[in-house]
């Protein structure tokens, strides 16, 4: 009898540990077995620790931390899934907090519908980081008196201010993160993104992510200078990569798939509407992007680079392979007069290389044919890279190193995002469009 009890004992001695391990913490909602909710009633401040042991489900918006004040770090394990049910169901980190979503190859934290089986686009929000970085909304940034904006989204705070005077603002790390499905619309022409870096600084750090069948654009920098590095962009409905207000980070190795139900451009850059010479112009510099266009009659889609309102751009070592329309598109006068597009290294492969509107006093081809080392001819692709025998392979040194590069970018010997088929960083830890 005193052995059956003490079995008895330990049973249920197991059981408790066992509840007291799935229970959720106290800040967070208990949903059901391993599942805890994060809702939209109040900012959370101080340390939060998502664990990979618990689906994490978000409960409208939701946000880390008061706009600089009440600041919230919020710490995601590797392998962890967290999910929008529907809607509007946000994550936003804002101004002063941070995110450290530090996932691996094997082991990648991933943002999800909470509907399984469902890969419709739009079924929840998005990823949201607010930073202190310049901005250029209000025509000429200060920085004693720097630009501030809200961020589209649903009431009044939409997803938060961002914008401020610290170019090395760090909201934290973004690394072997996956977003998918999201971009709900909250009205017509607010729409959230897969991610948004709003005036996001240079000390966060971004490296392997991926977004995946974004309701609107896959990634978009409002001002700031965060750099991002080995970036899949698959399946996006409006344009896979988007900046405005002042962006002036830096970009490569970078994969754009564009499906053919539902694309846009490639790449839609803007300076800003009114004034387009608002500054800090948007100006980033991008090496090794692959931006893989639209074909057919019925497909949807744009343009591989659309260059307008103002917006400087530098590429480099990267191929345009096919298009709606033509591979590259510069808008308005004060983007053709700026003196800021510049080319180096790039491979344009479209049935219509430049897309030349009626009017225009600028030649678009001649911003691409100014510089060496440039080529309109086939690239050679399979998948998103460069066969044997392509032009954009063995190319030497070309990535330009000076004051304006620093030593951030990785010198490399090829055009495109992918060096050969022993290069697999985009393999892994990805939905994949193509292999």
């Amino acid at each position: 009898m005193k052995l059956k009890n003490a079995f008895l004992s330990v049973v249920a001695l197991c059981a408790l540990s066992s509840n007291i391990y799935s229970a959720c913490p106290a800040w967070a909602d208990s949903l059901g077995a391993n599942t805890c909710g994060l809702n939209d009633s109040s900012a959370y401040s101080g340390n939060i620790l998502l664990s990979s042991d618990k689906t994490w489900v978000l409960q409208g918006g939701v946000f880390i931390g008061g706009d600089n004040k009440d600041q919230g770090v919020l710490t995601i394990e590797a392998g962890t899934k967290i999910v929008g049910k529907s809607g509007a169901d946000f994550l936003v980190i804002s101004r002063g907090s941070k995110i450290f979503a530090e996932g691996t190859k094997e082991a990648p934290i991933v943002m999800t519908t909470g509907n399984t089986g469902n890969t419709d686009r739009g079924q929840w929000g998005g990823l949201v980081l607010n930073g202190n970085a310049p901005i250029n909304t209000c025509g000429t940034y200060s920085a004693a008196s720097p630009c501030e904006a809200t961020g589209e989204g649903p009431g009044a705070r939409g997803t938060g201010v961002y914008g401020g005077n610290n170019p090395a603002d760090n909201s934290g790390v973004l690394k072997y993160v996956r977003v998918e499905f999201a971009g709900f619309e909250v009205s017509p022409d607010n729409e959230l993104n897969g991610i948004a870096f709003q005036g996001v600084g240079s000390g966060t750090l971004v490296d392997y992510i991926q977004v995946h069948k974004n309701s609107d654009d896959g990634i978009e920098f409002f001002g700031g200078t965060v750099d991002v590095k080995h970036v899949l962009l698959t399946g996006n409905k409006d344009d896979s990569m988007d900046w405005t207000s002042g962006w002036v980070g830096r970009a490569q190795f970078v994969i754009i798939d564009q499906f053919d139900d539902a694309a846009n451009n490639g790449i839609e850059a803007d300076n800003l509407k009114s004034p387009m010479d608002a500054t800090p112009r948007s100006n980033p510099i991008l090496s090794n992007f692959t931006i893989l266009g639209t074909v057919g009659a019925a497909a949807k889609g744009g343009s591989s680079l659309l260059l307008r309102k103002g917006s400087g751009v530098e590429v480099n070592n990267s191929i345009f392979q096919t298009a709606k329309k033509g591979c590259l598109d510069i808008d308005d006068q004060a983007t053709a007069d700026s003196g800021e597009a510049l080319f180096i290294g790039n491979f344009i492969n479209c049935d219509r290389a430049f897309e030349q509107e009626q009017g225009e006093s600028w030649n678009t081809a001649d911003f691409f044919t100014a510089t060496d080392f440039n080529e309109l001819t086939d690239p050679m692709l399979s998948g998103y890279t460069p066969e044997a025998g392509s032009p954009a392979v063995d190319l030497g040194d070309v990535t330009p190193f000076g004051p304006r590069h620093g030593t951030w970018f990785t010198a490399v010997d090829f055009a495109g995002a992918v060096k050969d088929a022993n290069d697999t960083w985009y393999k892994g830890w990805t939905t994949l469009a193509r292999d």
